[in-house]
């Protein structure tokens, strides 16, 4: 049965990333309104702020709903099964942000047609930061270094200590007690040993990914004042590759320590408990994110080329642009970038996040049977 101390750590994490995902409704661009574009002077017209409102209300129902159903699941099993139920749990919330998203759509749609907005087009120049007169938008490949000293450091410990790893291991303690298809067990083998270096090495690929594609993402300036919008877009980029690097960087020293626990006869359930405060506190740093964007103004970009609607397509959320050479351009809501799916590139990146997630299913399954 859980603990109050688990409980109280399921139930923080499963808050704090619905708010997360209510929050970048009101946190992204005041001239979109669920990828309908409204006149700046409308951006607090009282019609408007009800409909975002109402996403939230919508969210929030969907929320406790959830929540409740997972308490009454989870309320009488371990720590272990909470980990499994509460993380289904939590990526139920994205699927119902789209219906709540969905929702609120229409809406603006239906107050986009009473007022008739006319949206002039912004004519900005876009620009690449690349000239070293400027500070770099993102944190550079040697900043990453420290994610591989990290990964060396546990590979040196699983040389050092081969001999003391058991041959036949359990995932967790709980393992008997727990349903087939969660009931983990790993023989002795260079795959299972290094199973997790592996696993910090694609994290670590990825959010270099990641951070490539926010520097590369596309810059327009304000023909009003070009250099002042560049050094803020430099800014609101440099924001958002700090916070990839750290929750990079926790993820991989995560996965270390996953690894001494389940090789080291380290009791296990201490990766159970770090989990949850790992997990709370990468959302918290994205929420400190939001907040300082806010304040600082540096969440109000507009990256106007993009927001043509015959271009976004499955209610907004997919940018296809031919014309477009850019391959990274800015949300239609909410706050970050998405692809060009009309560009080879773009289609490209979206393979290669897919097909990480598939490798690492299958070598699990492949390594548990």
């Amino acid at each position: 049965m859980m603990t109050n101390g688990t409980f109280i750590a399921v139930a923080s994490l499963y808050f704090v990333q619905a708010l997360l995902i209510v929050v970048q409704n009101f946190f992204g661009p005041r001239t979109l309104l669920f990828g309908v574009a409204i006149p700046p002077d409308e951006a607090q017209d009282p019609a408007v702020r009800r409909i975002r409102v109402q996403y939230a209300i919508v969210m929030g129902i969907f929320v406790l709903v959830v929540a409740a159903a997972c308490f009454l699941w989870i309320r009488h099993r371990d720590a272990a099964h909470a980990l499994v139920y509460v993380l289904i749990a939590l990526f139920l919330l994205f699927p119902l942000s789209g219906i709540a998203v969905a929702i609120c759509r229409q809406s603006a749609l239906r107050l986009n047609a009473i007022r008739g907005w006319q949206v002039p087009v912004d004519n900005r120049r876009v620009a690449s930061i690349s000239n070293r007169r400027h500070r770099a938008p993102a944190f550079g490949l040697p900043w990453f270094g420290a994610h591989l000293a990290v990964i060396a450091v546990c590979v040196v410990i699983a040389i050092a200590k081969w001999g003391d790893i058991p041959d036949y291991f359990a995932i967790h303690r709980y393992a008997d007690r727990m349903p087939d298809w969660y009931r983990w067990y790993s023989t002795k083998s260079l795959s299972s040993v290094y199973y997790e270096n592996f696993g910090q090495l694609i994290v670590t690929g990825l959010f270099m990914l990641l951070n490539l594609l926010n520097g590369r993402a596309r810059t327009s300036l304000d023909p009003a004042d070009p250099e002042g919008s560049l050094q803020k877009q430099i800014r609101y980029k440099r924001i958002h590759s700090s916070t990839i690097w750290g929750i990079s960087l926790a993820a991989t020293i995560f996965l270390g320590l996953f690894q001494a626990g389940r090789l080291y006869s380290i009791q296990f359930d201490l990766w159970i408990h770090l989990a949850f405060p790992l997990m709370l506190t990468a959302d918290l740093l994205l929420l400190g994110m939001f907040v300082y964007l806010r304040v600082r103004g540096l969440d109000q970009q507009r990256d106007a080329p993009s927001q043509g609607d015959r271009y976004w397509r499955t209610m907004g959320m997919i940018y296809s642009n031919p014309e477009d050479p850019a391959i990274i351009v800015p949300k239609r809501y909410g706050i970050g970038w998405t692809v060009n799916m009309a560009r080879p590139m773009g289609r490209l990146t979206i393979a290669t996040i897919a097909g990480v997630f598939i490798v690492l299913l299958v070598w699990t399954w492949l390594l548990t049977e």
